[in-house]
């Protein structure tokens, strides 16, 4: 899975991860109002989007400063 990561260009990474993070909280709030989800359950999911996320965001951070090395 991690290939598959590293192989999606750094600008698609950086929006991918960027917006799990944005709308993860307010789709896990939405879900709240609907369905009555406990709040460590909220925490829990929202604890593994963000890490997910963050993986995406570094992917992208990774690839920009190799690419930066590069030109040096």
């Amino acid at each position: 899975m991690l290939d598959k990561i590293k192989a999606l260009p750094e600008k698609v990474s950086f929006a991918i991860g960027f917006s799990l993070i944005l709308g993860s909280g307010l789709l896990l709030f939405l879900l709240s109002l609907l369905f009555p989800i406990g709040t460590w359950t909220t925490m829990i999911v929202g604890g593994i989007v963000s890490g997910i996320a963050i993986i995406f965001i570094l992917n992208a951070a990774d690839k920009r400063h190799s690419h930066i090395d590069k030109k040096k």
